[in-house]
Order: structure tokens, then sequence, then C-alpha cells
């Protein structure tokens, strides 16, 4: 008998007797709890499905099944048992394992996931091939998270597979929960005998509902869904966190995503505390524009805890609207109270920004409505890695007209900005990175509302040259020009409108480096060199940020160091300008 620790292939887990199945879960389960204390992780979720994806392996046969995983929150048991067990312990760090599912990483990750809602409607693409292609045996498999059902693409796949004469399988794993508590009335819905009913007219055969942790109940049910020639859905009933006594514990995300951690005579001992971040901060000015202004509303999608909304919430519980895992409707929500008055707040993550450009640009900048954008994860995020690297909202949102976009350095910039934005005639966007407050220096130029030009950190009389930054980056040209002398800093703060007149005299040192973390491609670079395009000026112009390539997971800060984003790097590069 194979010793369920050295199970690490799905043949190896079809191999044991079925009595040993427990056992492994319970295997599986402690190395998923011993891996997030050492590296940290998106702990609860993957403990509650560790019986779901054992049964998923033994019922079917990826990859020739494709098991198609709606994030990846949910499948550290699934890498454990797909020959990643002897890595686990570099996940989410630079070079390791992929924080979500990668298909460069195993050929059992049938698609990569990184956002949720997506998982029906990529396995019925698959199934759709699949039947094309003459593998009609073989099964595609979407394994959803019943927080995928506050997202509207998860319902377009559903409506679109219950139609198809092709065997989709979806399992539904129902824990009550995303990252907390689901909202709306299909978390109710699950919770009823009219869910049969429901799926059942949309085209699916449902079983259901079935334990999630018992696999006499799981494996009957998943076999029978491998059999059937239409469209199956099994409904499977877990518990987030199951497992971990901490994790089970916390009634607000039931361990969502922990830092690494420590067990003490059955206790739980997380790090101290660090610095305020930047998401606190912002939630601080946004606290205080709501006291001073009763049409400031928030709207998040399902990010109460990430955008430290959650102390807010209690205190307006009917002015912060969580509406799920849902971003089109977050923003079509908040043009609706834009056009009867409030003034919406949506807070979204930079990355999830790009499933509501079409609501951004037609429903909020189209008709000109005061919305305010609040991005969140803003640039490099570390260890989520190339899912959810904040890249592109910059050279999304500069080219849409009449939206304003503004950037602080340091903490205390939000209030400014924030109020500057709420009190504009039309949208406006603040982005603001992932991470703890920098220090903010004795002589630092504070941010007054309203905000309307760019700031100088330095300009000497007769600079050589002029670093122009958005962003908290701007302190590391601060400090990188400080060692390189009579060079100028020139914190744009707004990347649209421009100060064009502050940008024209950056221009005039004839020498010019921006840095953004963020895309040059339509980006403060880009700005700059359009504007000196515009004016006939030719200064000599370098573009620092972000590379031409997806950033992969690891350590922001190294990242930054590596890409020559911190002060240093900054250095380095404005030498080479002067001498070149």
């Amino acid at each position: 008998m194979t010793p369920p620790a050295r199970v690490d292939s799905p043949e190896a887990l079809r191999a044991l007797p079925e009595a040993e199945l427990p056992v492994l879960a319970e295997a599986l389960r402690e190395e998923i709890v011993a891996v997030c204390g050492r590296v940290g992780g998106h702990l609860g979720a993957s403990l509650g499905a560790v019986e779901l994806v054992v049964a998923l392996h033994r019922v079917f046969h990826s990859p020739q099944d494709a098991l198609v995983f709606d994030v990846g929150h949910q499948a550290y048991a699934h890498k454990l048992l797909t020959g990643r067990r002897a890595a686990m312990h570099t996940l989410r760090q630079e070079g390791g394992v992929a924080p979500f599912l990668d298909p460069r990483e195993s050929v059992h990750d049938a698609f990569g996931a990184g956002h949720a809602c997506t998982a029906v409607s990529v396995a019925l693409g698959m199934a759709e091939a699949m039947a094309a292609s003459g593998q009609g045996l073989h099964r595609a498999v979407a394994v959803v998270g019943d927080g995928g059902l506050t997202g509207g693409l998860t319902f377009e796949g559903l409506n679109n597979a219950g139609a198809s004469p092709h065997p989709l399988v979806v399992v539904l794993n129902d824990n009550g929960m995303s990252i907390s508590s689901n909202v709306g009335a299909v978390a109710r819905l699950l919770r009823s005998s009219a869910a049969r009913a429901f799926f059942e007219a949309l085209g699916f055969t449902y079983l259901g509902p079935v334990s999630g942790h018992s696999f006499q109940a799981l494996l009957p049910a998943l076999a029978e869904a491998r059999r059937a020639r239409r469209p199956a859905l099994v409904h499977v009933r877990t518990e987030k966190g199951r497992g971990f006594l901490p994790a089970e514990s916390d009634a607000q995300t039931r361990g969502h995503a922990m830092g690494p951690y420590e067990l003490r005579d059955g206790k739980l001992v997380r790090s101290r505390r660090g610095k305020r971040t930047f998401s606190e901060a912002f939630a601080d000015a946004l606290g205080r524009a709501m006291e001073a202004d009763a049409r400031v509303v928030a709207v998040t999608p399902a990010m109460l805890e990430g955008s430290a909304l959650v102390g807010l919430k209690a205190r307006f519980p009917t002015r912060v609207h969580d509406v799920g895992i849902a971003e089109q409707h977050a923003v079509a929500f908040s043009a609706g109270l834009a056009a009867r008055g409030a003034r919406p707040v949506c807070l979204l993550y930079s990355t999830f920004l790009q499933r509501a450009m079409d609501q951004v640009v037609h429903d909020v900048v189209l008709p000109g409505l005061p919305v305010t954008l609040a991005l969140d994860r803003a640039g490099l995020v570390g260890a989520d890695g190339a899912t959810h690297q904040g890249a592109f909202d910059m050279a999304l949102l500069r080219p849409l007209p009449g939206l304003r976009l503004y950037a602080p350095v340091v903490g205390e910039d939000m209030d400014a900005l924030l109020a500057t934005a709420l009190a504009g005639p039309g949208p406006a966007a603040l982005r603001f990175p992932r991470g703890t407050l920098p220090d903010v220096p004795a002589d630092f130029p504070p941010s007054v509302a309203p905000v309307q030009t760019a700031r100088w950190l330095l300009r000497p009389e007769a600079p050589r040259a002029c670093v122009v930054a958005l962003g908290p980056l701007a302190l590391a040209a601060w400090e990188a020009a400080r060692s390189v002398p009579d060079v100028a800093v020139l914190d744009a703060r707004l990347l649209a409108p421009l100060d064009v007149a502050a940008l024209d005299a950056a221009c005039d040192t004839g020498r010019v480096l921006t840095v953004e973390e963020g895309t040059t491609h339509g980006g403060l670079g880009s700005a700059v060199l359009e504007r000196a395009a515009h004016t006939g000026r030719r200064p000599r112009v370098r573009l620092l940020g972000l590379p031409d390539a997806f950033v992969r997971h690891g350590d922001a800060r190294a990242q930054r160091q590596a890409l020559g984003l911190d002060a240093a790097g900054i250095a380095d590069a404005l030498r080479a300008l002067l001498s070149a």
C-alpha cells in the first residue's frame, strides 16, 4: 500500500484503496497548513476543498479530463497531488510554485486561473473542442465556488452551457463564502429547495446537494456526472477552513489569505501587525469624506477586507455596498448612484478594473458621471503574481476624455486627492499600491486640496535633467536625485489632465527620466513623449517602468530592485542619461 504522504500523482491516488482516502485527505490538509504557516497563502478555501479535490482526481483522469478550477484559491491539494509536493515550500516565491494555476507549471493545470467566474465558460469551450476533435469520451469539469455565482460571467456561461449538447460537468463548491460571506439572492437560493429547480430549468442534470467532506457521498455523485450525456451540475457543500481551528474560528473570512504563522500549543501566533497600509490610509480618508458629505458612498466587489472597508461598513452600514464578485456591476451600480445625486467611490483592485472597462467607458466616462474609482494594488503586488499585477490601469484610463487620474506618494496625500476627486464635475480615479506607507521626510511638501498641478520635490536653479515620477516611486526618485547633482524631481500627481506647464519645464532641462510602476506603453512615459512631440521640444528621454511582459510572482521589493525602480536603479539611470 502506498503511504498517503507519498501520493503525489493522480495515478497513485487512483491506486489507493478507497478506505485510505480519508487518511490521504488529512495528510494533505496537514501539509497545506504547514506550507501556509511557512510562506503564507490562500488557506481557507483550499482546506475546505481537500476531499473534493481528491474525489475529482479519483473519478476523472487528468489531464485527459480537463479540471478547470475557478481561481486557484481552492487548489492547493490539487498542486500537491500533481507532482508539486516537493516544491510547495516555494509557493508564491520568486521562481517557485505559482500562487494560482498555471499550465506552464503542470499539464494538470488545464487553464490559468487568477480571477473568478471564468470556469464555466472556459470548460464549455473545452467540451466543444473535445467533441469536435473526437475526444468525446473525455470530460471538461468546471469547479466553481458559490462566490463565483455573484458574478455575471458565470451566468453567461451557465446560460450557454445549459443548452449545449455536450456533457459538461459543473461542480459547485458551496461554502457560503467568497472571501467573506456571500451577498445577494443567489446565496439564499442555494440554501433552499429551489436550487434544484433553478439549475434544472437552465438545462442541467442536478445532483445533490452532497457533503463535500464525505467520500461516500462525493464519489457516486461525481461518477454519475461523468457518465452523463448532457450538462450536469454537482452541488457540493463544504466548510471553508475545515480542519484548522484558527481558520474555522475566523468568522470574517475563514482563513482566506493568511501570512506566515506559527502554531504554539495548538494556538495560532501571527507576526506582529506592521505599519499602516495605503489601503488603510485611503479607507481612513474615505471615512472622513463620508462624515463630511452624506452623498459619499462606497462600493466594493467582494473586497471589504482587502480594501480595509470592514470598519467603514460597521460605521456606515447603509452607505458601504458589497455587491459580490461583480466588477462590471459594481461600476454600473456606481453610475446609477451618481446619476441620482450620490458621490460613489468604487474600490477595485487595479487588475480587476480590466473586467469593468466597458462600464467605465460607456456608463461612467461617456455621460461624465461623478464616480471616483479607487484603484488598490496598482503596480507590483508581489506573491499574487502575474494575474494580479496592477500594470495596465494607467494605460487603460489615461486616454478617456474627461477622466481625472491621480496618484498619491504618501498617505498624507490621500485626503487632498480624494477631496479633489469628489469635488470635480465628472469621473476620477486614484491609484495606489499594495504595501505599507513610507515614512514622510520632514521637508516633504504637503498636498492641499484642490490638487490641480504637479509638485516639484527638487528644483535646482540650473538643472541638467529632471526625473518625472508618479506615485510612491517619487520618493525613490527624490532619494536618487540627491546623489546626482543638479537634477530636478517632479511628482506628476496628475496623469490626466497633465500639468503641461510643469512637463514643459521638465523637458526644457534637456534630459528627462520618467519613473512609473506600470506599463510604459500608454502610461506616464508615453504622456511625456507625446507632450514633447506636441510642443516641438526634443529632450533626451528615458522611460523606467514595468517591462513589456507579465511579471510573475515574487517579492515586490526585490522585483523593483531588479527592474531599476528603486533609488539605486533610478540613480544609475540618471547617470547614464547624463553621460549619453
